[in-house]
């Protein structure tokens, strides 16, 4: 493989992710993010990100967790899940079940990706 090559497979793979990440406004300072991603349940994986006073806030707006459990009966799978977000590197709110980070402009596509993958890691234990 040549140098040619590669930078046409690079192109290609930057192409694919421009194509397949979806950006929507849905408030004055919020964007939902609409990954490639499929859950366990084979739905989309969405992420939002809302602009703060210093840097961005990058959330599932307290979506994921009360998908896997609305009414926050399953102790162990909540105990579990709090351990995974939190090993992950991100925040979690126990009160909204919100799983989240704040992050500066140039974290904002890193963190978006690494919570889509979370969001669908999560999917898959309960």
């Amino acid at each position: 493989m040549n140098d040619a090559e590669l930078n046409k497979i690079s192109k290609q793979g930057l192409n694919w992710v421009k194509d397949n990440l979806k950006f929507y406004r849905i408030g004055p300072s919020t964007i939902e993010v609409e990954t490639p991603l499929i859950d366990a349940f084979g739905q989309k994986i969405y992420c939002f990100i809302m602009k703060q006073d210093e840097g961005y806030r990058v959330s599932d707006d307290s979506w994921m967790l009360y998908k896997l459990d609305p009414m926050q009966e399953d102790e162990d799978f909540q105990e579990a899940a709090q351990d995974i977000v939190l090993g992950s590197g991100f925040d979690y709110d126990d009160q909204t079940g919100e799983i989240f980070q704040d992050v500066t402009y140039a974290e904002l596509a890193m963190m978006v990706n690494n919570l889509a993958q979370l969001e669908v890691a999560l999917s898959f234990i309960k």
